[in-house]
């Protein structure tokens, strides 16, 4: 019975590890930590979407994170079998012959081009449109396995742009690889693009990639695009690896580092939202909402059920993602949790920039305060904004901060407040971006409903369906069904090391380990029947005031 399980999640903010006994899911130990670089805003500008992360950001997050489960617990490293990782996604990086991303060479050090380029980066809208009509004007249309959009949010228009607007990456670029993908080639020392082991759900969802069409589309595909595309593609693994199956071993460096046996076994990568899907225990019937910086819906549903149908205005669609066998899907918002950072943002812009600088009483005192106002504003709101009586003429948003993703991605959309008075307080600001998040995600669930996808219920993970009951009810009083929170506050982590479990053959299957791993609910969310009727009616005002926002642009 002394076996036990890490799994890793590399989210937007920061890098989690869990220890888990893989027999009974107890969860032995947790580490956190937070990217240096990135909180400090570097190589960002959110002015023109351009978000990218230093891969020593990661790479100082693994050793923290791995060093932070296992120093504690030196009697138990000798029976960790196996460690499987996620992270955000897509989020690519030019490398050299050798895979080490361009960043980490000395002249490439600062280069925001050089770096990870983060899942929510909106760099590429113009590639990502002349990529979807290439696609529509092939004989194979490639966008089937994202709705029959592409997306600035995916793999080869962020790669297309990198390579066409900066001709330092042009000339010295030699292959790419996936924030996933990077972190278990360093685990296991992998340094040839051609044995790099490429998550199957990365390259299925936002790389084209299907064995229905032989892999990757043809080289004539990506030559007329760009001919810089080719070599870079030529570089690629042309099989893919599902969640489940082994990635090689830790390589003695890793090893010795953190006191492990050199036979513990490293699983392929997944993507973050996927496997928190399988961390929260999600189904067919059973969708998963994990609600975070941005909104993921993720859900399954067997061939046989689905019948080969490919649904149009999802953000992915394709076979053994998620749980290998199933079709996985995905779809969501662009900026969910990312919404109400913006309000808090702006509604703090007095305390940082006044009473931050304020000479008036003492540093120490002065900083408490500061992180008293901005720990406090979010949850003061959502308390607030808990007591306001639902009308129809209140204040309301559309919650693209961030662009859409689902259904129907346009990354070119942006936010709005509307139905402003004299009268209106900042708890029903919050209220408005609350709700608008919430038909947000109405509309994706209406949209599959009326493409015969329907779910039972949704289980919600994620600090934000932990943490905020007011978004939740309003979540469910939205769709109209049925909401229940995992008590696990880690469901990427959890999926991951749950994958870790069957790529270490203590389990047979990826359902087999969720049976035995996954965390109970704690709570659930019921709709609210009076509140769901205003929101039919406030969803009509959401979509037109959705409509007005497309038709200026």
């Amino acid at each position: 019975m002394k076996d036990f399980v890490i799994g890793l999640d590399y989210g937007t903010d920061s890098a989690r590890a869990v220890l888990v006994n893989a027999h009974t899911g107890e969860q032995i130990a947790e580490a956190v930590h937070n990217y240096a670089r990135w909180s400090r805003g570097e190589y960002c500008n959110a002015l023109e979407s351009r978000f990218r992360q230093h891969p020593l950001d990661y790479i100082e997050a693994l050793k923290s994170v791995l060093h932070g489960v296992l120093d504690g617990n030196k009697d138990i490293a000798p029976y960790v079998r196996a460690i499987a990782v996620d992270t955000t996604a897509s989020t690519p990086c030019l490398t050299d012959e050798h895979l080490q991303p361009l960043s980490l060479k000395e002249e490439y050090k600062d280069n925001p081009d050089a770096m990870f380029v983060l899942w929510k980066d909106h760099t590429g809208v113009a590639e990502a449109a002349a990529i979807e009509e290439a696609c529509h004007s092939s004989e194979t249309d490639y966008t089937q396995v994202s709705g029959y959009h592409y997306s600035a949010e995916c793999f080869w228009a962020k790669v297309m742009h990198l390579l066409g607007t900066n001709a330092d990456m042009r000339r010295d670029a030699r292959s790419v690889i996936e924030c996933s993908d990077f972190i278990t080639a360093t685990l296991t020392g992998t340094t040839d693009p051609k044995q790099a082991r490429m998550g199957h759900c990365n390259a299925a969802q936002k790389m084209f990639w299907s064995e229905d069409w032989g892999g990757f589309p043809p080289e004539s595909f990506f030559e007329a695009l760009d001919p810089a595309l080719v070599p870079i593609l030529r570089t690629l693994n042309a099989n893919k690896y599902t969640c489940d199956k082994p990635y090689g071993t830790i390589n003695r460096e890793w090893a010795e580092e953190l006191g492990l046996n050199s036979d513990v076994i490293i699983g392929c990568g997944n993507v973050d939202s996927h496997q928190g899907a399988i961390g929260a225990g999600v189904a067919y019937k059973t969708a998963m909402i994990n609600l975070g910086t941005s909104g993921c819906c993720m859900f399954v549903i067997p061939n046989e059920i689905l019948q080969g149908r490919i649904i149009d205005g999802v953000f992915g669609q394709a076979d053994s993602c998620i749980i290998p066998g199933l079709v996985g899907f995905e779809v969501g918002l662009s900026a969910f949790g990312d919404a109400y950072a913006w309000l808090r943002r702006t509604l703090a812009y007095p305390t940082v920039e006044i009473l931050a600088k304020s000479n008036k009483i003492d540093p120490e005192t002065r900083q408490a305060l500061v992180d008293e106002v901005l720990d406090n504003i979010l949850i003061k709101l959502g308390e607030d904004a808990a007591k306001i009586t639902p009308r129809l003429d209140a204040p309301f948003a559309t919650d693209w901060f961030n662009g859409r993703r689902s259904p129907d991605p346009n990354q070119m959309l942006w936010g709005s407040l509307m139905g402003l008075r004299l009268s209106t307080t900042a708890p029903e600001l919050y209220y408005a971006i609350v709700e608008a998040t919430a038909l947000a995600m109405k509309t994706i669930v209406d949209h599959l409903a009326e493409r015969g996808i329907v779910f039972d219920a949704f289980i919600g993970v994620g600090g934000i369906a932990q943490k905020a009951p007011f978004v939740m009810q309003m979540l469910a009083d939205a769709i109209g069904k049925d909401i229940r929170v995992s008590q696990t506050k880690q469901s990427c982590a959890l999926g991951s090391a749950i994958c870790a479990s069957v790529v270490a053959g203590i389990y047979p299957t990826i359902e087999a380990a969720q049976a035995a791993l996954c965390q109970p609910i704690i709570r659930t969310y019921t709709p609210n029947a009076e509140r769901r009727a205003l929101l039919q009616k406030r969803h009509d005002m959401y979509r037109a005031a959705g409509k007005f926002t497309e038709s200026l642009l």
